[in-house]
């Protein structure tokens, strides 16, 4: 996980790897930590995870409700085709926003 500050308001997160249940216990803590305290909005880049199970489903939607508390977003950047597709079959969108590329979260941000 790497954590880069975008201004005064936003944080990117690039995650790697797997999120199934022993790649969330590794980041889940530390992810939570960099991101919902500050209440910045996370742009979160997985174009390098290969996989996300229902735990880590279940951590960007609690990190995105968290956000939202603090009137701050959760956006998903460029997952991976299969990734993409999970997200989709338990309907994601409907709870965070997933964008193509970064330039794509940034207009969702400013509109």
């Amino acid at each position: 996980m790497q954590i880069n500050p975008l201004g005064d308001d936003r944080v990117k997160v690039i995650l790697k790897g797997r999120l199934d249940t022993p790649g969330v216990d590794r980041i889940e803590t530390r992810f939570v930590a960099a991101v919902v305290p500050a209440g910045r909005h996370a742009l979160v880049d997985l174009s390098e995870v290969e996989f996300v199970g229902s735990l880590g489903v279940r951590m960007f939607i609690s990190v995105a409700r968290s956000l939202r508390l603090k009137q701050a977003q959760l956006l998903l950047i460029a997952p991976q085709t299969q990734v993409h597709d999970m997200f989709d079959h338990v309907s994601l969108s409907d709870i965070i926003p997933i964008c193509a590329d970064e330039a794509e979260a940034e207009r969702t941000l400013d509109a």
